[in-house]
């Protein structure tokens, strides 16, 4: 064999695994950008109805995998950042995936075999597929009645194809904030008005 048909053969080799290589990270690249895209567009927060005291958020993930919910925050027009404290597992499967699955709520009896949101450490929260868990801002949090939220943000980590975790950061609709915002004068700072009157 040749110096030219060794030096072509080690340049083939080459080009073919940079070819590969360029291949193998282009499809890493398009499958996260496309589950980062679902992410976006299957994890909102969401307000569901509050107590007397308290104003809940719902994060449900839709998506076909499990992801680790790190922090539900609130953040006002004078940058004071709320980080908001988890209920538990609102006991939904959130899109049945076939068309024989229980859409099952924490007070229907029926058991089901979907996954349930719950704390790991750091208190983070894991959401397996299909499950929803609920987050609340409590009176004992609030340091003023003034607060005007301007921003809903939910902090989560998720697999990517080798394995790793990434951070991604979603935001709540602006139609959302506005309903915070009702859902916290209503339920919060009209509540405290009444106690301080009461006592």
């Amino acid at each position: 064999m040749s110096w030219s048909q060794v030096a072509l053969s080690i340049f083939s080799t080459v080009t073919s695994f940079i070819i590969w290589s360029f291949l193998v990270y282009a499809f890493y690249v398009l499958r996260n950008r496309s589950l980062e895209h679902k992410l976006k567009q299957l994890i909102q927060p969401e307000r569901s109805v509050p107590d007397e005291d308290r104003v809940h958020i719902v994060c449900a993930n839709a998506t076909g995998v499990r992801v680790t919910v790190r922090d539900v925050r609130l953040i006002t027009d004078d940058d004071v950042h709320v980080s908001l404290a988890y209920i538990g597992d609102t006991g939904d499967v959130v899109r049945p995936r076939k068309p024989n699955d229980i859409i099952a709520r924490r007070r229907n009896p029926v058991i089901t075999c979907h996954e349930k949101a719950g704390l790991i450490e750091r208190n983070f929260v894991e959401l397996p597929a299909q499950s929803a868990g609920m987050w609340a801002l409590t009176a004992n949090q609030v340091e003023s009645s003034k607060w005007h939220f301007v921003e809903c943000l939910l902090v989560i980590d998720y697999p990517t194809l080798l394995n790793t975790r990434k951070l991604m950061v979603v935001y709540a609709k602006q139609s959302i904030v506005d309903s915070i915002n009702e859902d916290f004068n209503r339920y919060i700072v009209d509540a405290r008005r009444r106690h301080r009157h009461e006592s």
